[in-house]
């Protein structure tokens, strides 16, 4: 009877790591990368405004690949042929997207979501396009109005490099977006506001970041970071004042905090020392009247 019981033991430790093993390399070639394709991941944060709520309507993500075997064909006298060419035999995939609504000003202060993954002919991403629908709205002093497409535009184009891209393998590529809110929205008349979107591409790694408090949120501060010709925003957190700025290049920044309530005064910091790859944290701000 004990060797029975010992011999049903041992056939199901056998059959459940045998079932382990099996739902482990199922996963992993679920993961896997076909031959011949890549993985493309896109991120979307924000550069924030100082508004209530920005609601953009996303509806697809479509991305333009020029397939490795179109890439420095010839003509037919030897010569190398590139932009023409490439962009002739180029091709657009749609990823897969959770489409809708999204609050812009849910994705400042470092944070970001994965706004599409999917599968593409391997190649060099070229260009992504965004597809907007109808459900686009602004939200400023708790009144909602609509936000008009820019020429009644529904897509939008962004040109990527290859500096752009954050490659973990060379079948797993990475992307983040930065919508550019407060530069996206035009002010046409007292409640008419355009939609005229404003994205760049930026990989974290590669690019520095600024970080940290700025007090009392009674001040309602905007803090402004000016660094190789370029401003980015955000806007301090109201329960404890904590931001990030993302996406910054060269090698130092002037920040400039902006206190737009209180009667608190302005404070600007030169020579902010930027790192590729790294947060400089400028610590705690205490904004006085």
């Amino acid at each position: 009877m004990k060797h029975l019981l010992r011999a049903c033991l041992a056939l199901s430790i056998a059959i459940a790591i045998l079932f382990s093993c099996s739902k482990e390399n199922s996963s992993k070639d679920a993961d896997a990368v076909p031959e011949g394709q890549q993985r493309v991941k896109i991120f979307l944060s924000d550069n924030p405004v100082n508004f209530d709520a920005v609601y953009v309507d996303i509806q697809k993500v479509v991305v333009q690949v020029i397939p490795d075997s179109c890439r420095g064909r010839g003509d037919r006298n030897g010569n190398d042929c590139y932009d023409d060419d490439e962009y002739r035999c180029s091709i657009w995939d749609t990823l897969d997207i959770r489409s809708g609504v999204y609050n812009l000003l849910n994705l400042s202060n470092g944070v970001d979501t994965i706004l599409a993954n999917g599968l593409t002919l391997q190649g060099r991403v070229n260009k992504i396009k965004l597809v907007l629908g109808e459900n686009n709205s602004v939200v400023i002093d708790s009144v909602s109005y609509p936000l008009t497409l820019w020429g009644n535009q529904h897509s939008v184009s962004i040109n990527v490099r290859g500096a752009d891209i954050d490659s973990l393998t060379p079948g797993d590529l990475q992307l983040w977006l930065d919508f550019d809110a407060g530069g996206s929205i035009v002010k046409v008349s007292n409640n008419h506001f355009v939609l005229k979107p404003r994205i760049k591409v930026f990989v974290p790694d590669r690019t520095a970041s600024i970080k940290g408090k700025v007090l009392p949120g009674e001040a309602k501060a905007v803090v402004s970071a000016i660094a190789n010709g370029d401003t980015l925003v955000a806007i301090p957190y109201s329960h404890n004042g904590e931001f990030k700025i993302r996406g910054l290049t060269g090698s130092s920044a002037v920040v400039f905090i902006n206190a737009t309530a209180g009667g608190y005064r302005d404070t600007t910091l030169t020579g902010v020392t930027l790192q590729a790859g790294k947060a400089t944290d400028i610590g705690s701000i205490q904004l006085r009247r």
